[in-house]
């Protein structure tokens, strides 16, 4: 009886175990994300600069609270570009949609300033790339949003 027991606990223990490892977070590294991005795309007219924490409050609204990490990358505002790569990484999945509710807002800000200052910019904007994937959000701006997808979606993979 006691073999059975002890048979049965660590049968138990073992699956235990194993469904702990079901859950396992998916990692995403920005920096491999935004190299990619911009080997494969050509963002130099960008001049693209890495923002501090700053941005997320002055241009998504976003309590950094709520992140586990992000990046985003701007285009120098002397360039008149559109274009730009925020990545954000949200604590709790509850939080996802609000976040992302954000970034939409942050691309129809930007759709109303280009709108009358350089109309050329709007069909980046119109097809700007947001894609979620768990606790992950990915928005880019880009002059090849169709191309963009695809990098991210393979590195999301």
């Amino acid at each position: 009886m006691k073999r059975f027991l002890t048979l049965a606990l660590a049968a138990m223990m073992m699956v235990l175990c194993l469904a702990g490892c079901g859950g396992e977070e998916k990692y995403v590294s920005f920096d491999d994300l935004y190299n990619s991005l911009t080997t494969q795309i050509d963002f130099s007219a960008s001049k693209m600069q890495k923002q501090s924490e700053a941005a997320l409050d002055n241009y998504y609204y976003i309590d950094p609270a709520t992140l586990e990490s992000y990046a985003i990358y701007m285009s120098d505002y002397s360039t008149g570009n559109a274009d730009e790569i925020a990545m954000f990484q949200v604590k709790e999945s509850d939080q996802v949609t609000a976040v992302k509710t954000l970034i939409n807002e942050r691309i129809n800000d930007l759709k109303v300033r280009y709108e009358d200052y350089k109309p050329e910019e709007m069909s980046k904007l119109e097809n700007a790339v947001v894609i979620e994937d768990g606790n992950y959000l990915f928005v880019v701006i880009s002059p090849d949003n169709d191309k963009a997808r695809e990098i991210v979606e393979a590195a999301i993979k």
